[in-house]
């Protein structure tokens, strides 16, 4: 196994293992994984890695390529990127930015840093009309009028219908990319969408999905591996029901911090309807100990907890806090850096189970492709379990359509 969960605090929702509402949401995703009822589980079995590198291998004659897009457009390749980019400067060939917002000042400033004349354009829009992504195109495109060769510098990744997208890449010429009707955005990481900005980055994308396809594998043949696996989505949905209505998401890395943004968005827009649903908070350790531990400790209990690491040590640089005349800081002299890290992640684990907080711990292995996948097909999995849970449509954002019509009114009144 790629990961393991460690449970605390929650013992007392052991009968809910069998209760009629766990045991008919956990047929109902057995019967939707057998059939692959989700399109993602489409997607993890396509054939269509060597199209994905292809495209990967010509993005790699450009010294920059810039992924248009926001939302899950963006969020999945780019926790795939970072988990082996550096974390403090951009060290890949060639350099990736994915550009989520529309603030002027930013863009601008990139723009002005970069060579614009050997830079390749991704533009991902699954509808092909965010409008976002539509005016980061354009903005682009005036700023790129004098480039050589524009047309072959822009690659659009939409769906293959009419869309405002799809026109400007039929009357450009502009090289098409189909994504899949039936993936939403935020289910799109296993699929080109995910896999492109991922594989340039150096990530085995071949290996990622194996990752998704052994959970998938440990979960069908062994349903003891589900019930260990899903009690704590069983938990904190029974604890939602007590008012614990707030899900803190906390990895102790670097390198998952993009993935606790990427859990963000899925957590929020799949099960955040008809008045319910869990507020998923993201936060980073050691770092936010010293900004939100504090409300975490003693502020309200409506949290639960998951906590994020990793197993293998990678270093052993021991620390010389020599200073002076024959004076250390002995609490660190002569000990590896990187034990400070998990020390920290204890204690702060060992003062919330004091409060009798509801937490999980994810440890993994190894911070690699494999487990990377398989860590994230058990949070689509968890996701959907949790909003069949509450009977409401994982897929869906109904809500969000009602600001988009609304930008596009007050646009046209200006």
């Amino acid at each position: 196994m790629l990961f393991s969960q460690s449970f605390f605090n929650l013992h007392y929702f052991e009968s809910e293992l069998k209760s009629k509402v766990y045991l008919s949401t956990k047929k109902k995703i057995f019967k939707d994984i057998s059939s692959k009822s989700f399109g993602f589980l489409k997607d993890i079995y396509c054939d269509n890695l060597g199209e994905i590198t292809k495209l990967a291998d010509h993005l790699r004659n450009f010294e920059n390529v810039l992924f248009l897009g926001t939302g899950g457009s963006s969020l999945g390749g780019k926790t795939l990127v970072s988990i082996k980019e550096n974390f403090f400067f951009k060290d890949s060939s060639p350099k990736i930015f994915f550009l989520e917002n529309v603030d002027e000042w930013s863009i601008s400033r990139l723009t002005m840093k970069i060579n614009l004349q050997n830079t390749a354009l991704v533009v991902i829009s699954k509808s092909g009309e965010t409008i976002e992504t539509l005016s980061q195109f354009f903005f682009l495109k005036n700023e790129m009028k004098e480039i050589d060769n524009f047309k072959k510098k822009v690659f659009i990744i939409t769906e293959n219908k009419k869309s405002t997208l799809k026109e400007i890449q039929e009357e450009e010429g502009f090289k098409f990319y189909e994504h899949k009707k039936n993936i939403g955005g935020r289910f799109s990481i296993f699929s080109l969408v995910g896999l492109l900005p991922a594989s340039l980055a150096g990530f085995e994308i071949s290996s990622f999905r194996e990752g998704g396809k052994l959970f998938l594998k440990n979960l069908i043949d062994d349903e003891s591996f589900f019930d260990n696996q899903f009690f704590s989505t069983l938990c904190l949905m029974n604890l939602y029901k007590k008012n614990y209505n707030i899900s803190v998401f906390m990895p102790y890395s670097d390198r998952l911090d993009n993935l606790s943004f990427w859990y963000r968005q899925l957590w929020a827009e799949s099960i955040g309807k008809n008045r319910m649903g869990i507020t998923p908070v993201n936060a980073l350790g050691t770092v936010d100990q010293h900004s939100q531990l504090q409300l975490y400790l003693d502020g309200p209990s409506d949290k639960f907890f998951t906590f994020i690491f990793e197993k293998k040590k990678k270093f052993n640089k021991k620390l010389d806090c020599s200073y002076g005349e024959d004076k250390n800081f002995s609490l660190l002299h002569n000990r590896p850096f990187e034990n400070l890290l998990i020390f920290e992640l204890r204690a702060t684990i060992e003062t919330l189970k004091q409060k009798k907080a509801p937490l999980r711990v994810i440890e993994l292995d190894e911070i690699n492709e494999n487990a990377i996948g398989s860590l994230i097909m058990f949070l689509f999995l968890e996701t959907i379990f949790s909003c069949y849970f509450i009977d409401v449509d994982p897929f869906n954002q109904p809500a969000v359509e009602e600001g988009k019509i609304l930008t596009k009114e007050f646009l046209e009144n200006e």
